[in-house]
């Protein structure tokens, strides 16, 4: 961006506040108006930071529109529609190539932030970057990082009932597949214990195979409503009692039948599992192909919008399993580790992996476990999408690479990060939520 050229903005809607600030000097508040136009003439945009911040109790449509004037051989001024209004962020820092906020706030503790570190301090990058306070967005493409909508894709009619969204992502042939393995395993389970029901008749055995796929879902509704309507015993909801009885329940499938179905129910192929003594065995690894499916699946029927956040989800779990964390500082403190890349928007899941240590699919680099995990997760995107993180993943190495490759990031960062100035370790922050850029 041009230092010499003046800044426009030009706002419409409901009124907000414009804040310039400056170290060590008073902040100035500017109201905006429906209407009004606020000229930045140089030097202002050298020395004060100006941002437009969240107001809660304001919820009618604002539209802001800044001109600025860049650099750059193939355009001289660029419009955009980008504001901290937006992101919270300083409009003129805000796209910065490599920044870092330092924020006050403790942030997510994890166990593995040590061995993080310990990992990317062997990293073989060898650059030395040089740090200033002085911000220089010129090497920033507005037109690209503003292409992308985002939003569902699907060809669903407008009023499609919820089970048509879910089959959308959890697909017939999905279905099928669980359909054929829970019949294949509950034969292999038939032939494994027939010397038990030889000797009083075959006859004993109650099971019927899945015949269509449509049974197949009832199951699954009906899983998907005990976990939103929990009694003591699964038998509960077939009760009699009318305190107990799910009526819905009772409708859809059998008890015994259900309970059938839960016995042998199996996603993976019987036939292509392995012995967890196998090298290519990991914890996942039955779950694999289906999770790929709903990979796909999420991917397919969503465009990504500008903004995503990488950051990781615990599925709630208490039972006896190798790949369990505890994590005290969550709100789901015991269960399973799921690394996602999420829309910042509402939370959208596009890309996942589920964490199990170092004998999982997530390709290890010397750069950190955190590195590892935006790379492997980011590997799809395309270029000029912005991601966010936590100090977790926070890198010097990493946002290089990722600058690299197209995609903007920003996030909290410990201060004894490789490749950080030394004097950062010193920054002294005025308040909760304040921040001090570096580039």
């Amino acid at each position: 961006m041009d230092p010499e050229s003046a800044i426009v903005t030009f706002s419409f809607g409901a009124e907000r506040t414009m804040i310039f600030k400056r170290p060590n000097f008073d902040s100035v508040k500017i109201p905006l108006k429906n209407g009004s136009v606020l000229v930045m003439n140089p030097p202002t945009n050298e020395f004060w930071f100006h941002e437009i911040p969240r107001e809660k109790n304001i919820k009618d449509v604002r539209i802001s529109l800044t001109f600025r004037k860049n650099l750059s051989e193939k355009s001289e001024c660029c419009v955009s529609d980008l504001s901290s209004e937006d992101d919270g962020w300083p409009v003129d820092d805000s796209l910065a190539d490599v920044s870092f906020i330092l924020n006050n706030d403790p942030g997510d503790e994890t166990d593995e932030d040590q061995a993080n570190d310990e990992e990317a301090a062997n990293s073989a990058s060898t650059f030395k970057p040089s740090w200033t306070e002085q911000m220089e967005n010129g090497q920033i493409d507005l037109k690209q990082h503003q292409q992308y909508g985002g939003g569902p894709k699907h060809n669903l009619p407008v009023g499609s009932e919820a089970g048509d969204y879910f089959k959308m992502l959890f697909t017939n042939d999905m279905c099928e597949k669980i359909r054929e393995n829970t019949n294949k395993y509950a034969e292999f389970v038939k032939s494994a214990t027939i010397d038990k029901w030889e000797p009083i008749g075959v006859k004993k055995w109650r099971w019927k195979p899945i015949e269509d796929i449509e049974e197949l879902f009832s199951f699954i509704a009906i899983i998907l409503i005990m976990g939103i309507a929990k009694l003591p015993r699964i038998k509960d909801y077939w009760s009699s009692n009318p305190m107990l009885g799910n009526d819905k329940v009772k409708r859809t499938m059998a008890r015994d039948r259900f309970v059938d179905i839960y016995r042998f129910f199996h996603i993976s192929d019987r036939e292509n599992e392995v012995s967890p003594n196998d090298p290519s065995f990991y914890m996942m690894r039955k779950l694999d192909p289906f999770m790929s499916c709903l990979r796909s699946n999420f991917q397919m029927h969503f465009e990504p919008y500008p903004h995503l956040s990488v950051d990781e989800a615990m599925v709630k779990y208490k039972g006896r399993l190798g790949i369990v964390q505890y994590m005290p500082n969550k709100p789901v403190k015991r269960g399973i580790k799921v690394w996602a890349l999420c829309t910042s928007f509402f939370g959208y899941v596009y890309n996942f992996e589920p964490y199990c240590g170092k004998r999982d699919k997530l390709p290890r680099s010397d750069n950190g476990l955190g590195y590892s995990v935006v790379t492997f997760l980011t590997k799809n995107l395309s270029k000029g999408h912005h991601i966010h993180i936590d100090r977790f993943y926070t890198s010097v190495v990493l946002m290089k690479d990722l600058l690299k490759s197209g995609i903007y990031a920003s996030g909290t960062v410990n201060t004894n990060r490789k490749f950080l100035p030394t004097y950062i370790k010193n920054v002294k922050l005025a308040e909760n939520g304040s921040s001090k850029c570096f580039q």
